[in-house]
């Protein structure tokens, strides 16, 4: 969904922008004369709850958990001008019955407090070698190094990262954040826990119980049913093969989900494989999980003509659908 909310506290203008953060051309806020940016005084946060309550109550109940996994905000100023009343400048037309004389100072406070357009180089700190990555990768490469770099605080920071083995001599790598967390009301400590959690049909084997579980979330954006089914078929069948750390060789699919929403979403992933199905009732409102780290994994895919298939997983990734996550 793509939708708009009023971020100052005032009956003189439209409640939202309608479509036209959709259809109209943007850029950059920048000062300008004769040009007045109001301060806004409606948190995101405040939106977003509203957003949720709305959305809830077109949902069955009830309703366990819910996110809003991959969301992008804006702060978009939509022009204004006075005269006998408040008028759109796009239309020319009044916008409030209410005289403009009962708009106070207050309300059109400027924002001093908006900060101009920050840029950061993309030079590879370690070795001064241009950076790449798509235009909503989150994390950027470097092609003479191999190291793999991403914002922090205004500055670039090295992010570690690792590949999982493959004989296949022209793969495709598909990004998951890889995360160990205590998980509270489930014991989910080790592969073993994991089989009888989820009630795999299988026997457990020698050495599970001392391999670790891991969350497998997917780095990247995809719709929400494919980004649930990629989750849980990673976690419940996690690669076999040697892990080797560095930046694979190969085609990659960049990184553009963040680790903060990886996070949000280990909940859903967990209620996915919770068994027996009467578990989640009980647990999921009150399960509280704590990831202790994290690590970027690629995972190598078979390129098809219509999917990406990983074969020791069983799991297909639909070529379309990764090209319509494009515009999530």
């Amino acid at each position: 969904m793509d939708v708009s909310h009023q971020a100052l506290r005032s009956h003189h203008f439209p409640i939202n922008i309608g479509f036209r953060g959709q259809t109209q051309k943007l850029r950059f806020a920048a000062a300008q004369e004769r040009c007045t940016f109001i301060e806004p005084d409606v948190a995101f946060d405040e939106v977003l709850a509203l957003w949720r309550e709305q959305f809830s109550a077109k949902l069955p109940k009830p309703i366990l958990h819910q996110e809003f996994i991959g969301e992008t905000w804006s702060m978009i100023y939509a022009p204004f001008y006075l005269e006998d009343r408040v008028m759109d400048a796009v239309l020319n037309e009044p916008v409030s019955t209410a005289p403009a004389a009962q708009i106070t100072e207050r309300l059109l406070k400027a924002d001093d407090q908006k900060q101009p357009i920050n840029f950061l180089a993309t030079l590879c700190p370690h070795c001064g070698w241009d950076l790449s990555g798509e235009k909503d990768a989150l994390v950027l490469t470097c092609d003479n190094c191999r190291r793999l770099w991403w914002e922090k605080k205004g500055r670039l920071v090295q992010l570690k990262s690792a590949c999982v083995h493959t004989e296949n001599p022209s793969p495709v790598y598909l990004p998951f954040w890889r995360i160990p967390a205590d998980v509270s009301h489930v014991r989910l400590e080790t592969y073993a826990d994991l089989v009888k959690t989820a009630n795999l049909p299988k026997v457990v084997q020698p050495g599970w119980d001392r391999a670790p579980f891991y969350f497998w979330n997917p780095a990247f954006k995809v719709r929400p049913h494919s980004y649930l089914t990629i989750a849980t078929s990673v976690t419940l069948n996690p690669p076999s093969e040697k892990i080797e750390p560095g930046r694979p060789r190969g085609e990659t699919l960049p990184v553009n989900l963040s680790l903060q929403e990886a996070v949000e979403s280990l909940k859903l992933n967990l209620a996915q494989f919770l068994r027996p199905m009467e578990r989640r009732l009980e647990l999921i409102p009150r399960v509280e999980i704590r990831p202790r780290r994290f690590l970027l994994i690629y995972l190598p895919f078979q390129d098809t003509p219509f999917e990406l298939v990983q074969p020791k997983t069983n799991l297909a990734v639909s070529k379309s659908a990764l090209a319509h996550a494009k515009n999530l």
